[in-house]
């Protein structure tokens, strides 16, 4: 007899899935974070019970993915926009009521259409558009920061890069971000991020990893 215990894809043992919302909004202020969420929350308050619960800030076409973007810019969204959350998986049929609601941000309407759930991608590099840091750190200390706290999820930082400190506003409270990329990393480490995050502030769109779309980065790791 020779019995071998199936395989599961990695991304089915993640604790957390995305859930991408059609929407129908054309513009939006750059610094909106603290809006969305208030807005979001206001239907879905149980999005806050969970920590590693996010809500993706919205981007256009023309926003390199969130990597680089003047402050201060409008954004102008296309039909392809969605808005994002990451729940645990176990959520997905309540934050599907989120379907048919119209959210009311900074003066701008957005009607939310059609939910679709997205699981992660094992993929070699990710980045963070967001990381909430102190504006008195530089680079080197940052990228220390954030290898420590990879640390505590037992994952060592080999390459990372960070971008320019950037600023936004919470609940009238000025926050400074870096964004930062991560390269090759393991299937199971890729997976482990994007359920984990980094630092805080998940629910204002801050420590959500996502697929760094390069040309190496979308060749995912094919599943032994």
């Amino acid at each position: 007899m020779w019995i071998e215990e199936e395989k599961k894809p990695l991304s089915n043992m993640s604790k957390m899935v995305d859930i991408a919302f059609k929407i129908n909004c054309k513009t939006l202020p750059y610094d909106h974070a603290f809006s969305l969420s208030t807005e979001i929350l206001r239907h879905l308050p149980w999005l806050e019970d969970n920590e590693l619960t996010g809500i993706q800030t919205l981007h256009g076409p023309e926003s390199g993915n969130g990597w680089t973007r003047a402050e201060n810019e409008e954004i102008f969204l296309s039909k392809r926009t969605r808005l994002v959350l990451r729940i645990p998986k176990s959520d997905f049929n309540k934050a599907c009521e989120l379907e048919g609601e119209t959210l009311k941000v900074l003066g701008n309407e957005i009607k939310i259409g059609k939910a679709n759930k997205k699981p992660f991608l094992t993929i070699r590099d990710l980045i963070c558009r967001f990381v909430l840091t102190d504006n008195d750190l530089d680079e080197s200390e940052f990228l220390k920061y954030v290898a420590e706290e990879f640390e505590k999820e037992k994952i060592h930082l080999r390459k990372a890069i960070c971008g320019k400190t950037k600023s936004f506003t919470i609940n009238g409270n000025k926050k400074f971000t870096r964004s930062l990329m991560i390269a090759d990393l393991s299937k199971e480490n890729s997976i482990k991020l994007q359920d984990v995050g980094v630092g805080i502030g998940r629910i204002f769109g801050c420590g959500i990893f996502l697929p760094h779309k390069s040309i190496d980065a979308v060749a995912n790791f094919k599943e032994d």
